[in-house]
Parts: structure tokens; C-alpha cells; sequence
């Protein structure tokens, strides 16, 4: 009797160990089938969200704090990221233009330089990128790796389209020294109150984060502790108007409301504002990133703000320019003057506006028609540089609209004014 209970019993236990082997095995598969619970996935988050390839749902259903796990032989972006410093307080906001819907703040030090070789090695990426850095140094005597020393933060911003790349540091004469070795002497432009440089070096930004950095940002300007670099000198031009009559993300209101709710000490900061003309409410993705010596700690939140009722979205998504009359003077005095440029190889005169003003009766379609002739006898690509670059101003100079908001208001639809007038500040390209 006792045999056969043991015997019972030991069945039993037999059968419960299957089935729990059986239960785990399929709990485990069914995780695996789970795409965002994939290493890899959560690795490469950032660069999804870049991308802009997941569905807010999705994002929403995300949001939350988590880890990931570094590995010395992986392939993995995250990897450069280990060591990394805090930024304690974002200050990308001083730089950046009112309408900015993007950027992207990433704590950079020697160490994350070095983290970011290792990454190409461990991606057979490494003997292209070397030879780049060795032609540099026989060519230029441009040491990338010593201007890693000084950089304390990079990153990107964009607005209206327009990306731009930028470089913090605490030592901006040495930066300055050391970018000179690269800097294109014969397009290199003094003005009244700023410097433009180009260096020659199309990824120069690549070389430190390859997969953060898509364009080819050339032109450059300082101010204070940032070089903040740009495709050509005329989105400089752009920029140089935000920062001289203070338009600049930290006066945004929707920008302020997000950073009431940010979280400071992490070492990258992704913010997004994907709000549209017919949503009713300001929409923010924000991802944030922190080394945890053995892991990445990230912080993924999707925001949503009451819109401000009493704040004009043009004031805040496009860059329509409507201030007092003595701030507007200087803006457009700023904009329109005649620019002494000192350049060993270029004549003053060749780089003077072009500019087409309408007469009494004239349409918008019509006016458009002239420009283009305009452009193409300069040698300019009306379809290329129509969207960044023109400007249509009117009020008697009160007011300056960028291309896709004077298309929007007048194309086909209202009548401007004789004396209304398309502008645009001659570039290199």
C-alpha cells in the first residue's frame, strides 16, 4: 500500500515538472515573439523615434522608465553612451530659434570618443573611419581627437525645416584654434557683428556620432560658448536674426511647458514637438538617456498641453516676424543691409541681395514668374532655393514671411500690395 502511494506520489511530481517545463517553454516563446521586449529594439529606440517610424499609440503605450544592458562585444550604438557625464541643465533653449520642433542634446567627452571607435571597430567600421582621421591630421594637422578634449556637448536642432548641428564647450578659443586648421580660407566671410566660416570637411559631425548626424553642415559661426554650424552662410543669416532680437526657443511657451515637467541629470535629451495646425492640444515627445555604469537608464514620456489660446501658432511654428516698429527697423535694417564682407578671393559686390518688388495690380503668381527669372540669371535653382532662402516682406516692411507661409496666404488667394517685395540674401553653395 505504501509502494503504490509512493509510486502515486512520485508520478505525481513527475507530471507537475512537465507541465511547468512545458508552461515556462511556452511562456518564453511568447515572450520572444514580443518585438519591443527584443534587446535590439530598445537599443535602437532613439534611432526609431528619429526616424519618426513608430505611431504615437505606440510611443504611448512605451513611455515609462527602463534599462538596457551594455555589452562590451556588441554592436550596439547605446555602447558610447558608458562613462558619459550629465548634462545638468539644458541650455540648448539660448541658441535655439522660437520655432524649433526638434533636438537633440548629447554629453560628449573624450571617453564617449573613444567609446564611439570601439563601436566602429566592433562593426567593422573602423579602417574607413581611421583613415579619414590620419588624412586630416597629414593634410591639415587637424587633430580630431584633440578637439574631442574640449567638446563638452553636441547635438542638433531644427526649425522650419532647417537642421543644425552644433558643438558646447567650456574652452571656445581652443576649439576655435583647433577648427581653424580645417577652416576654407577663401570662404571665410567678416561682417559687422559676426564671423562665418566653412571648413573643409563634409562630416565632420559624423566622425563623432555617425548615426545622429545625416547632413553635411559646412558653414559655422560662434557665439559664447557654441559653434553651431549649418548647410550655408544664409541659414547662418537666419540664425544670427533669432539670436540678435532674442527669438529663441526659450521664449516659446510650448517649449516652457515642457521644460516644467523635464528631467535634468541625464546625458541625452530628445525633444520633439509634432503638434499640428488641427490638433487641439501641443504635442511632445521627450526620451532622455543616463549611464548606470553597467546599463543605460532612458525615460520616455509623451506630453500633451492645453494650447495657448491667446498666442498665435503662426508666432510659434512659422516664422512669420511681427514685433513693435522700432525691434521690426532693426530686424529688417539687419536683414536688407548692404554687408561688408572681407574675403581674400570674393568681391563685395557678389554677394548682394536679389530682390523683385511688385507693382501696382501684380499677383503673387505673376511676381513669382519674375523671381524665378531673377534667380536663374544669378545662377540660383529657383525649386531649390525658393523654400529656405526667399523671403516675400510686407506692410511696408513690418512684416517678413518665409516661402511656404507667403504661399500659403497669398498663392492663388489674396492680392498683395505694390510695393510688397520677394528677398533674398545671395549665398554660396
Amino acid at each position: 500500500m505504501n509502494e503504490r502511494i509512493r509510486n502515486v506520489g512520485i508520478i505525481v511530481v513527475c507530471l507537475t515538472v512537465i507541465i511547468c517545463w512545458v508552461y515556462k517553454g511556452a511562456y518564453n516563446d511568447g515572450e520572444n515573439t514580443n518585438p519591443e521586449s527584443n534587446t535590439e529594439n530598445t537599443d535602437n529606440l532613439i534611432f526609431r523615434i528619429l526616424e519618426k517610424d513608430i505611431p504615437l499609440q505606440d510611443l504611448n503605450s512605451m513611455a515609462g522608465d527602463a534599462t538596457i544592458k551594455y555589452d562590451d562585444d556588441s554592436t550596439s550604438f547605446i555602447n558610447i553612451l558608458r562613462y558619459q557625464e550629465t548634462i545638468d541643465y539644458v541650455s540648448i533653449d539660448k541658441i535655439a530659434p522660437l520655432s524649433t520642433s526638434e533636438f537633440l542634446s548629447l554629453s560628449y567627452k573624450k571617453t564617449t570618443f573613444n567609446n564611439y571607435k570601439t563601436y566602429l571597430k566592433n562593426n567593422n567600421n573602423f579602417t574607413n573611419w581611421d583613415s579619414i582621421y590620419k588624412i586630416l591630421n597629414s593634410d591639415y594637422n587637424f587633430n580630431l581627437s584633440e578637439l574631442a578634449n574640449y567638446i563638452k556637448e553636441v547635438g542638433f536642432f531644427t526649425t522650419n525645416n532647417t537642421t543644425y548641428y552644433y558643438l558646447k564647450t567650456n574652452e571656445p578659443h581652443n576649439v576655435s584654434s583647433i577648427l581653424n586648421h580645417i577652416n576654407d580660407s577663401t570662404e571665410t566671410y567678416i561682417t559687422e557683428k559676426r564671423s562665418y566660416y566653412k571648413v573643409n570637411l563634409d562630416n565632420l559631425f559624423q566622425l563623432f556620432a555617425d548615426k545622429l548626424f545625416k547632413e553635411n553642415n559646412r558653414c559655422y559661426l560662434s557665439t559664447s560658448d557654441y559653434f553651431i554650424f549649418a548647410s550655408d552662410t544664409t541659414q547662418l543669416y537666419d540664425l544670427y536674426l533669432s539670436l540678435d532680437t532674442g527669438s529663441l526657443l526659450a521664449n516659446n511657451p510650448v517649449y516652457s511647458d515642457y521644460k516644467r515637467y523635464q528631467m535634468e541629470q541625464y546625458g541625452l535629451h530628445y525633444y520633439s514637438d509634432i503638434t499640428t495646425s488641427e490638433d487641439s492640444n501641443n504635442t511632445i515627445i521627450s526620451y532622455q538617456l543616463r549611464d548606470e555604469n553597467t546599463m543605460v537608464s532612458t525615460h520616455l514620456k509623451v506630453f500633451k498641453f492645453e494650447k495657448k489660446q491667446n498666442i498665435p501658432i503662426d508666432s510659434i511654428l512659422i516664422d512669420i516676424i511681427t514685433t513693435d516698429t522700432l525691434t521690426q527697423n532693426i530686424l529688417v535694417d539687419s536683414l536688407l543691409k548692404d554687408t561688408t564682407i572681407t574675403d581674400t578671393l570674393t568681391k563685395e559686390e557678389d554677394l548682394v541681395e536679389i530682390r523683385y518688388t511688385l507693382v501696382e495690380g501684380e499677383t503673387f503668381e505673376q511676381a513669382s514668374v519674375e523671381l524665378k527669372s531673377l534667380l536663374d540669371k544669378s545662377g540660383y535653382n529657383y525649386n531649390k532655393v525658393k523654400t529656405e532662402h526667399v523671403f516675400f516682406v510686407t506692410d511696408n516692411g513690418n512684416t517678413i514671411l518665409n516661402w511656404n507661409t507667403a504661399v500659403e496666404l497669398y498663392y492663388l488667394k489674396k492680392q498683395p500690395k505694390a510695393g510688397d517685395y520677394f528677398f533674398m540674401k545671395k549665398f554660396y553653395y
